[in-house]
């Protein structure tokens, strides 16, 4: 068997249809589907199971107590019995070409690894938005030339999610991560389980091709921040196994450092706009404002106000909002959202 497609599942009925079948209508049909119900509340489990009833020969159905999608991964990826394991998110879909593209890349180049492309779905406005390319399509990386994946890793999030990626399978089961130390924070999960099999894998091909759709889901923000979530994904725990691989890849130098720092640094005031530009009123900016940033990013790295990696815009929004100087970021806030609109309407 070529292919064990894993999906984790837990309160997702909703897409679930959707998402089987479009692993069943995959034009390459070489393959497992291995579902994996993570203590689902709705009724994803039993759907699983009918599913299966339907194709016993294809599906195999594994119920467990809810362990979070770091364990249910890690579930699947134990029960598989394909060479290579694709992942798949239960509110996504494989695009009906994804097996047999990547068999071809397989037999042609021997890959351990193939990454490939995928594009986003707006649920909302029923918009497709196609991501662009990291590399250009079928380019391989082998010894020294995985320094460049290993750099993308480092300073961008284009590489990160999982479900990019057909693994082979022996690569996967060799992790010896301690996985159950990040069982409770589900934020940067993707990048945890991509470490290990990038790093020991011989042979890794990009394809630009979009076979795999990611839904984007619309979620508002309530009065009350939830800033126990602000805090996982913050958490330097995952982000500190990186740093970990940094010095295995030879890659622990100032440098790399600096440019990791600012990539954190990216996401940090990424996420602190994407709550400041949507608060609707002055209570929640001042609450918004009282949280921790500054705690955050004296974590990533000290100086950074002055940090040559980072831009001068990001320096000022730093020292804007650990002052809190609100009328400064409120016109920052101002610029943003014209250039964002002006580039939309282009």
């Amino acid at each position: 068997m070529l292919f064990s497609i894993l999906v984790p599942i837990y309160n997702t009925e909703i897409y679930l249809k959707e998402c089987i079948e479009s692993a069943l209508s995959q034009s390459e049909q070489d393959f497992e589907l291995v579902l994996v119900d993570d203590g689902s509340l709705d009724g994803g489990g039993a759907l699983c199971d009918r599913y299966q009833a339907l194709y016993p020969d294809k599906i195999r159905v594994l119920h467990q107590q809810n362990k979070g999608l770091i364990l249910a991964r890690r579930a699947g990826v134990a029960m598989a019995e394909g060479d290579y394991c694709v992942f798949l998110d239960a509110d996504d879909a494989l695009e009906k070409e994804c097996l047999s593209t990547v068999r071809e890349t397989i037999e042609r180049t021997g890959a351990d690894i193939v990454i490939y492309n995928n594009y986003s779905y707006f649920e909302t406005e029923q918009l497709t938005e196609s991501n662009r390319a990291a590399f250009a399509d079928n380019t391989e990386f082998i010894g020294e030339q995985k320094r460049a994946i290993y750099e993308m890793l480092l300073t961008t999030w284009k590489l990160n999610n999982i479900w990019m990626k057909a693994i082979r399978t022996p690569l996967l089961k060799a992790d010896d991560t301690p996985y159950e130390i990040y069982a409770d924070n589900p934020h940067g999960e993707d990048l945890l389980q991509t470490l290990y099999p990038v790093t020991h894998a011989e042979h890794i091909v990009y394809r630009d091709r979009a076979l795999y759709r990611y839904r984007r889901h619309s979620r508002s923000i309530t009065r009350r921040l939830d800033f126990d979530r602000i805090d996982k994904i913050f958490d330097g725990k995952i982000l500190g196994q990186l740093r970990r691989y940094m010095t295995i890849w030879g890659m622990d130098t100032p440098d790399y450092v600096g440019r990791f720092q600012a990539r954190r640094v990216g996401g940090l005031l990424g996420f602190f706009w994407q709550h400041y530009r949507i608060a609707k009123t002055s209570e929640q900016r001042r609450e918004l404002l009282e949280y921790d940033w500054a705690g955050h990013a004296d974590r990533i790295g000290s100086g950074l106000d002055k940090a040559r990696f980072l831009s001068r815009s990001q320096r000022l929004q730093l020292w804007a909002i650990r002052n809190r100087k609100r009328c400064l970021l409120n016109l920052i806030g101002l610029v943003g959202t014209i250039k964002m609109r002006s580039a939309y309407e282009q």
